[in-house]
């Protein structure tokens, strides 16, 4: 080699040297620098922040991790589950560890989010991109023994599960699943401190949190096939407030059954009872039509509530078309055939026939039924300067309205939705 050659070898390994010395000696050379400067400059001067803090490779890294919820909102439009909460972590990092005799007694210090190494515990069930979660931001405290103690805010964002059977009583489980985004289980294990009672400071108007539960959830890495994914699942159950439904679902269903059994009451040839079926009819259609829109698009199980209305707009349609036949059959001034007249004569002439009759007809066949009721023998003939089928419209008119009536009873009883039926 000649001495160019040679030159230019020496040059180079002076210049490393040079470097490293001038590097370690820029880092270290705090002397004349306060304590607590000297302390982090020991600790973080060669500290890699990407580079999980164990000596050990296969050393397991334990985080505990705590969720304090603040505030929940529950999009209805989006179906979106908005979590506002505070994020407590914990770990031990063997790089930060020093001896507070050699630093004026110092036993912590505060370091900021991208100075040291944080396990990223991230939402894996989340709506893209609306969560959010401040590590950078956010401040820590390592204790001496290397124990960092780590706080941040988190805002998560994401889908529910809804069971609609007794909507809109329904309730929900919305579930946050948070894990490592890059290390398997094998490298961090996330243990939860969550308390088993706890206040949320501010809740959401329209939604109850009935409870909150924490589960452990086991899968297959998604980075390698031969590791496992370790996460915990925070599910949130919530009810809808009762306050807001009871005026806006509850109540017109009781308002609508009511109509239906009023217009069966009525005499069939009144000008109110043609009016209140009418109505009943329309308001019946104004309800299922705003039902359809604020049904939740999502979850599972049919509501209830539906098969109430369609159940009720049912009834109200036989009530409309029963009018409509009845009042035709009180126009018609021919006599029913035998068979009706028959059978008409047999119902009234009943223990249940009298009873009716006593309620329906004028004081002078009231009276006679009294007296003696086995002369009653042509009784739906009787009386024809009226209309020879009055007596079959009455009874046909009560028959609908103890049906009507007994149908309502079932529905109210199977079908009905209210604050109660829905357990915790």
């Amino acid at each position: 080699m000649n001495r160019s050659g040679l030159f230019s070898v020496l040059l180079f390994i002076f210049d490393v040297v040079y470097n490293n010395v001038t590097a370690s000696s820029s880092c270290n050379d705090v002397g004349s620098k306060s304590t607590m400067l000297r302390l982090k400059r020991h600790l973080l001067c060669e500290y890699d922040s990407e580079v999980r803090p164990v000596q050990n490779n296969n050393n397991m890294t334990r985080v505990t991790f705590r969720m304090v919820p603040h505030f929940l909102h529950f999009n209805n439009e989006e179906e979106l589950f908005e979590l506002h909460t505070w994020i407590a972590m914990a770990w031990h990092d063997s790089h930060l560890t020093w001896d507070p005799e050699q630093y004026d007694n110092i036993k912590w210090i505060p370091v900021s989010g991208y100075q040291i190494w944080v396990p990223d515990i991230l939402i894996h069930n989340e709506r893209i991109g609306e969560s959010s979660l401040g590590h950078s931001q956010a401040k820590g405290w390592v204790e001496k023994q290397g124990m960092v103690q780590w706080l941040t805010a988190a805002k998560y964002t994401t889908y529910c599960f809804a069971d609609n059977t007794w909507w809109p009583y329904n309730t929900m489980n919305c579930t946050i699943q948070v894990g490592s985004w890059s290390h398997s289980g094998d490298e961090i294990e996330l243990i939860s401190l969550q308390n088993a009672s706890f206040e949320i400071e501010s809740k959401d108007v329209e939604w109850d949190l009935l409870k909150m539960y924490v589960t452990k959830w086991e899968g297959r890495y998604k980075y390698n096939f031969g590791s496992t994914a370790k996460m915990l699942s925070y599910h949130f159950i919530l009810r809808r407030h009762w306050g807001i439904i009871r005026i806006a679902y509850i109540s017109p269903t009781i308002v609508l059954m009511v109509m239906t059994l009023t217009a069966l009451w009525l005499e069939p040839k009144s000008f109110e009872r043609m009016v209140i079926v009418n109505l009943n009819f329309i308001c019946h259609l104004l309800c299922i039509q705003d039902i359809h829109w604020e049904v939740p698009k999502s979850g599972f199980n049919v509501p209830k509530l539906i098969i109430f209305y369609e159940s009720s707009f049912a009834i109200a349609s036989f009530a409309l078309i029963l009018t409509s036949i009845l009042r035709h059959l009180q126009d018609l001034t021919t006599e029913p055939p035998t068979w009706i007249s028959i059978g008409t004569t047999t119902i009234l002439r009943s223990r249940i026939g009298q009873i009716l009759l006593l309620s329906i007809l004028d004081p002078a066949v009231t009276a006679k039924i009294e007296i003696d009721a086995d002369d009653n023998t042509d009784l739906v003939q009787s009386n024809n300067k009226k209309s020879p089928w009055r007596y079959v419209i009455v009874l046909v008119g009560w028959f609908a309205f103890l049906s009507v009536l007994l149908a309502y009873i079932v529905l109210l009883s199977t079908c009905f939705p209210t604050y109660y039926t829905v357990i915790p």
